[in-house]
């Protein structure tokens, strides 16, 4: 008896390890995920610094990222690393795109990549069902690396996605997620402090804005 006991405990046990097999696996193929990396340069990263002398808006289209997550529920574990070129930012004027550059700010020779990582969802309701087509607004927290400095930021995002049909695949490959969102951060929590002058030309609070579009497949860089 104590023979088929344990052979009943072990077939379950081998059955049971199945299961949860089964299950991660189902997990696994139940998230998708979407690639940023446009040959073309069409993303958009926008940072806007208002001051009482000058207004600057620093962009640009360098943007890569991996992001993955349930669509039935994109507040289940979304994972996403978004990650800029600090020296392909540009304000429209060479010399402040230099002093930008330069060691005694953004220092891209030492930290050539600014990086934003998701971390915590923030929306207060618990599931978010991406539909075809029908935008989502989610409430987040990331992870802003700048200078070698890592800050939580609180971000709004406007999810969309969008399955592939003719006109999509015009743009990218695949079925896309078309993301629209927004943060703030402040100089001075990665070490840029602004003297009495700066203040006047440069804002501690600048503004960031993005409008990217993310794909299922990897884009083929462009012909000729």
């Amino acid at each position: 008896m104590a023979a088929a006991g344990d052979s009943v405990m072990r077939r379950f046990g081998a059955a049971g390890a199945l299961l949860v097999v089964l299950a991660g696996l189902a997990w696994a193929q139940a998230r998708s995920t979407f690639l940023i990396d446009d040959p073309v340069g069409r993303d958009v990263v926008q940072i806007l610094s208002v001051a009482p002398l000058e207004v600057i808006v620093t962009r640009t289209n360098e943007v890569t990222a991996e992001i993955s997550f349930n669509p039935d529920n994109a507040l289940d574990n979304p994972q996403a690393k978004f990650t800029i070129d600090a020296a392909k930012l540009t304000t429209g004027i060479p010399l402040r795109d230099e002093h930008m550059r330069a060691a005694s700010w953004f220092n891209v020779d030492q930290y050539p990549t600014i990086t934003l990582e998701l971390k915590e969802v923030k929306t207060q309701f618990k599931t978010a069902k991406l539909e075809p087509n029908v935008p989502v607004d989610v409430d987040m927290v990331g992870a802003l690396t700048l200078r070698g400095v890592t800050k939580d930021v609180p971000l709004k995002l406007n999810l969309t996605l969008l399955p592939r049909t003719d006109d999509t695949a015009a743009r990218l490959p695949g079925d896309l997620l078309r993301i629209v969102g927004s943060f703030d951060f402040h100089l001075s929590d990665f070490g840029l402090e602004l003297d009495e002058r700066s203040v006047l030309k440069i804002a501690n609070r600048q503004q960031a804005q993005v409008w990217l579009l993310a794909s299922t497949e990897p884009v083929p860089p462009p012909a000729g």
